[in-house]
C-alpha cells in the first residue's frame, strides 16, 4: 500500500490566463543545456532568448569568495561554458539600476564560464550560528518563506535548535518546505533537499535585538546540486547571496510556463520545440530568476507581484 506524506504547492508561472499570447516552434538545442544528474532540465519560468537558449543568468545561493573558481547558483542548467559573466545586480538594487547594468553595459566583469559540474544528488545548505547575545533576532528565509527565534542564551546550539523549531512549526504536508527537511548538530542546522535536483535558497538576518552586541549565521551551500567553474574577472570581488550575474548580451523574447527535460529516461539527448509566452501575467514567486533588464525588454508581460527589485 502507498502512503503518500506530503503534497507539494506548485507555484504556476501564469497569473491567470487573461489576455495571453505565446510564441510557438521555438527549437532548443541540448547542448545549450547542462547536464546535471544525467539529465538537460529547463526549469519553469525560465527566460527563451532570441538565440534560442535559455537566458543564462541566476542568482549566487552560497557566499562567494573573490578570486574563486567555483561559484553556486539557483539555475546552473542554463549556463554553459563560454558564456561572459558580469554582475547585473545585488539584493537591493532596483530594477531600473538592473536594467541600466545591461543596456549601458556597465555591469561589472565577474567571469568566464569553464565548466559545469553536478552531483546527483539532493542539495544540503548549512547554517551556523556565532557569537549570540541575549535577545538578537535571528531569522532565516527558505525559498522566500520566513522564520525566526530569539535569543534567551548566549550558547549558539541553543538558538540552532530554536530555529530548527521554528521552522518545523511552520512546515506542513503543504507548504513548499514539505520536501526540506532540517536537523541540528551543535551550532549548525542543516538544511536537506528529500529530491535530486532540486534547488532551494536560504538567506539569514541578525538584527541586534536587546542584546548588547549581535551575532552572526553564516549561510553556505555544502552539496550544490550544480556549480559554474569559471576564470575570474581580475575585477572580481566577494558577493554575497542573492547577487544577480549573467551574460548580459542575450535578449529577452518570452517566458516558458512549463519544466522541460532535453534528455530522455535514459539520459540520451532529444532535442525539443518549446513555447514561450511574450504577452500575460506572470508570478514573480514561481520564477527563478527576474531582473530589471529582463521586465523592461518584455512589455507586454505583466510582473504581479510588481517587481520592485532584490
Amino acid at each position: 500500500m502507498l502512503t503518500r506524506y506530503s503534497y507539494r504547492i506548485e507555484r504556476p508561472v501564469l497569473y491567470n490566463n487573461v489576455n495571453t499570447e505565446r510564441l510557438y516552434g521555438r527549437y532548443i538545442t541540448p547542448t545549450d543545456i547542462a547536464k546535471i544528474g544525467g539529465h538537460r532540465r529547463i526549469l519553469p519560468g525560465s527566460i527563451l532568448t532570441t538565440a534560442n537558449r535559455i537566458l543564462p543568468r541566476a542568482k549566487i545561493i552560497s557566499p562567494y569568495a573573490s578570486d574563486a573558481t567555483t561559484v553556486i547558483v539557483n539555475n546552473p542548467w542554463a549556463f554553459k561554458p563560454g558564456d561572459v559573466l558580469k554582475v547585473i545586480g545585488t539584493p537591493s538594487s532596483t530594477p531600473t539600476a538592473e536594467n541600466a547594468a545591461v543596456v549601458n553595459a556597465s555591469a561589472a566583469a565577474f567571469g568566464t564560464v569553464t565548466a559545469v559540474s553536478a552531483t546527483d544528488g539532493p542539495q544540503t545548505t548549512t547554517v551556523t550560528i556565532a557569537s549570540p547575545a541575549v535577545g538578537n533576532i535571528f531569522t532565516l528565509t527558505a525559498d522566500g518563506i520566513s522564520f525566526g527565534f530569539t535569543a534567551t542564551t548566549t550558547v549558539p546550539s541553543d538558538v540552532a535548535t530554536g530555529l530548527k523549531t521554528a521552522f518545523d512549526a511552520q512546515k506542513s504536508q503543504t507548504s513548499s518546505w514539505a520536501d526540506i527537511d532540517a536537523t541540528v548538530a551543535g551550532a549548525v542546522i542543516t538544511f536537506t533537499h528529500r529530491q535530486n535536483r532540486a534547488v532551494f535558497t536560504v538567506t539569514s538576518s541578525v538584527a541586534q535585538g536587546t542584546g548588547g552586541s549581535t551575532g552572526t549565521a553564516v549561510v553556505a551551500v555544502t552539496t550544490p546540486v550544480g556549480a559554474l567553474t569559471i576564470t575570474a574577472s581580475s575585477s572580481n570581488g566577494n558577493q554575497v547571496i542573492g547577487t544577480k550575474i549573467g551574460t548580459i548580451t542575450d535578449t529577452p523574447l518570452c517566458i516558458l510556463t512549463h519544466e522541460y527535460y532535453l534528455t530522455d529516461d535514459e539520459g540520451q539527448d532529444r532535442g525539443d520545440a518549446i513555447a514561450g509566452y511574450n504577452m500575460a501575467a506572470i508570478n514573480t514567486l514561481a520564477l527563478p530568476y527576474i531582473d530589471g533588464h529582463i521586465v523592461a525588454s518584455m512589455p507586454r508581460l505583466s510582473f504581479i507581484p510588481i517587481y520592485t527589485g532584490g
